[in-house]
């Protein structure tokens, strides 16, 4: 950890905050949230913090989409001035993992005006996962096997990504929840995914947009947080995934409390690409 890094992790990791790590805006193509009231909103629900976090999905194809960085970020930078004083103002992205386009996404998390990247799976053989889910009939264990063997490939094979996101994301978009496989039938594949983010230092996301796209957990499940705590896991952060304003923040004091139940200690977020860890009990 260089020095700034070492200064932030000192002067913040026993100070108690709040802070939404992951977030939508018109930056995205599936959100049309002004960024300004973003931030209001999150200052309106007590949060110290708030990442923008959009979309960029490299693919072959129409499902193919990036921002204009540049746009981002002289959107971003003065707004981040702008409330300073009042709410840490994080500039992010949420990037799809896609072994096929790795050289382009590992040499755009280079970008250093980017405080962190999330990696994300959206897709598989270039395909979307939401929409192919929504429409899938059949036995699921195919489709699973698929998608987590695909996870594996991508999150191991992929550098310069901060924090992995919804890991169980795909639950979301699975019509009939009864026909979800148990969780003992990919657990390998996601136990080799934690085990590669606890040697490189890296941040699992607990993101409660799962609990309301028709699940009765946030993502990843709970079973998922054990075996992550279980292999010796410790860095989490807190995320909304909102894509609206009006949801920045949804459920984060329950979130908390579930994850210290859970025996997590601390939060991770990141300024500058350097992890800061702050308590989650008050």
């Amino acid at each position: 950890m260089h020095f700034y890094g070492k200064f932030l992790h000192d002067l913040r990791k026993e100070t108690l905050l709040l802070i939404d790590s992951h977030s939508h805006s018109r930056f995205s193509f599936d959100s049309e949230a002004d960024c300004e009231e973003n931030i209001l909103a999150a200052m309106a629900r007590g949060l110290d913090g708030l990442a923008f976090t959009d979309h960029i999905d490299r693919v072959d194809g129409p499902l193919d989409y990036c921002f204009d960085f540049d746009d981002y970020t002289r959107t971003l930078i003065p707004l981040k001035a702008r409330y300073k004083d009042r709410i840490s103002v994080l500039i992010g992205a949420e990037m799809g993992l896609n072994l096929e386009k790795n050289h382009w996404i590992e040499a755009a998390m280079k970008d250093d005006r980017f405080d962190y990247f999330i990696g994300s799976l959206h897709t598989v053989d270039n395909q979307d996962v939401a929409s192919t889910l929504y429409t899938y009939k059949g036995d699921l264990k195919p489709y699973y096997r698929n998608y987590y063997d695909a996870m594996v490939h991508a999150a191991t094979g992929t550098t310069g990504y901060h924090v992995l996101g919804h890991m169980d994301y795909l639950d979301r978009y699975v019509r009939d929840k009864a026909a979800i496989p148990p969780f003992a039938f990919y657990k390998e594949q996601v136990a080799a995914v934690l085990e590669h983010l606890i040697q490189k230092d890296l941040v699992l996301e607990y993101n409660t947009a799962g609990k309301y796209k028709g699940l009765n957990y946030g993502n990843p499940k709970e079973e998922i947080l054990a075996l992550y705590r279980d292999l010796g896991g410790k860095r989490i952060c807190l995320s909304s995934d909102a894509h609206k304003s009006e949801h920045i923040g949804r459920d984060f004091h329950s979130a908390k409390d579930y994850l210290i139940r859970l025996g997590f200690t601390h939060a991770t977020y990141f300024e500058k690409k350097c992890p800061v860890e702050v308590p989650l009990a008050d």
